[in-house]
């Protein structure tokens, strides 16, 4: 769903990092925008609202997307948020496997008229998209938490400092967390779980070595949280 990019900004604000010990299966990823990463892998997001009751059909919508996609070479992940929004993530090698799967939408029957036909009577709207420079799609769990940090004017190296530093805390209380960057050098720190049911464990009981550290963030932050949702991967 959607070929290309576009910006439609959104922000709502919400704060809350948590700890606990869970989740056998961890990941860290930490990606930086800066060239001094060749071949870093590509992650593109859109996020979609649906229409007035139309929310089981842009789920239809988007498995078509998905099956047309793997046609082309790649297969979006789907997941849905506690505000009943569409991501549709589609995660690439690099920058070229991105354009190159452009090139092959772009003239692809199929399609054509799948974009043609959800455009022609949409089942819902597309609120932003926006690239990442590493896979969300990668990040155990079936649910999973996002913030996305804004860093104050010149602290943007201090952020992902102490991102860096939070993880170490999380993963060692057993979430699984992802830290990305986008286009627009905004920080997305995810954590991941097996289930809800985890994750409200994690929430309820922070450790000392995070209370210490969230204490001593919060005195003086390098940014901060401009955006947050919690969502589940759709499987098959």
């Amino acid at each position: 769903m959607e070929i290309g990019v576009n910006l439609i900004e959104e922000t709502q604000t919400s704060l809350l990092l948590g700890s606990k010990k869970m989740l056998k299966n961890i990941f860290f990823v930490v990606a930086l925008a800066t060239p001094l990463i060749v071949s870093a892998q590509v992650t593109h997001v859109t996020l979609w609202e649906p229409l007035p009751g139309k929310f089981a059909e842009m789920i239809a919508v988007a498995k078509q997307g998905v099956a047309i996609s793997e046609t082309l070479g790649t297969k979006p992940a789907l997941a849905v948020d506690t505000h009943n929004r569409l991501h549709y993530i589609t995660s690439f090698e690099n920058w070229k496997a991105w354009g190159d799967f452009q090139s092959k939408a772009s003239s692809n029957a199929d399609m054509q008229s799948f974009i043609a036909g959800y455009t022609a009577k949409p089942s819902a709207k597309m609120l932003k998209s926006f690239m990442l420079n590493e896979p969300l799609s990668g990040v155990p769990g079936a649910v999973y938490q996002v913030f996305v940090w804004q860093a104050y004017e010149g602290r943007s190296e201090e952020l992902m400092a102490k991102a860096i530093e939070a993880s170490k805390l999380h993963l060692e209380a057993g979430a699984g967390i992802g830290i990305n960057v986008d286009q627009l050098g905004r920080l997305h720190y995810v954590m991941s779980f097996d289930s809800w049911s985890l994750w409200g464990k994690f929430q309820d009981s922070p450790t000392p070595e995070w209370t210490s550290y969230w204490t001593t963030f919060n005195q003086d932050p390098p940014g901060k949280v401009i955006e947050t949702y919690m969502a589940n991967q759709i499987s098959d």
